[in-house]
């Protein structure tokens, strides 16, 4: 497993072009209002065709199975476990723990994350303020697992990226990735500064 901060998705919302920052944001706000995922003729009529078919070529959004943008980091059109309520009132669910900490970072606001530890299944809640982790509990001394892909999208792969509230135990059961350089563990900070690394646009 790997634990240093030079991965792939770094900037990658950062770096397409305001047009295409504005039409991502159509398709989140939409999501966030209805809960559903959105056909792809909605989404194209949303954004226009060229914009969304340049999302989709970037990995800004991605597909599923019934051609619906179902996956826009980060926020998921499904229940995953892992909730996010920003400050101006919105909750929805993301696709990963990772991506929970990163939605500081997309909104630009301050938000509460309720999760869960993956090996316990306790309750998690963060509090973020003014882009830093207030409070957490049960305990600060949370883990954080994440799969990098290569820049490309990892709604696949989202089931291993989770809180862990004892380090041994979250090892013992990612063992299967300590030779894969694509495996990171951190510390809820080190994961909080990667989540702001990932999702800074």
């Amino acid at each position: 497993m790997n634990s240093t901060f030079g991965f792939s998705k770094a900037n990658k919302y950062k770096n397409i072009s305001g047009d295409l920052k504005a039409a991502r944001f159509l398709l989140i706000d939409h999501v966030i209002e209805t809960k559903k995922a959105i056909p792809f003729e909605k989404a194209a009529e949303i954004t226009g065709l060229d914009k969304l078919n340049e999302l989709i070529k970037k990995n800004i959004v991605n597909l599923n199975d019934n051609n619906e943008i179902a996956y826009l980091y980060p926020v998921a059109t499904a229940i995953t476990g892992h909730s996010v309520r920003l400050q101006d009132g919105r909750r929805f669910d993301t696709l990963c723990a990772i991506d929970s900490l990163g939605c500081a970072s997309t909104f630009n606001m301050d938000c509460e994350v309720f999760s869960f530890c993956k090996d316990t299944g306790a309750s998690v809640n963060l509090k973020i303020l003014q882009r830093k982790i207030e409070t957490a509990l049960p305990t600060t001394n949370l883990f954080v697992s994440y799969f990098d892909n290569v820049g490309g999208g990892s709604c696949c792969l989202c089931k291993i990226m989770d809180f862990f509230q004892y380090e041994k135990n979250a090892r013992d059961l990612l063992k299967q990735y300590e030779n894969d350089g694509n495996m990171y563990f951190w510390t809820l900070s080190d994961a909080y500064k990667a989540a702001q690394m990932i999702f800074n646009n």
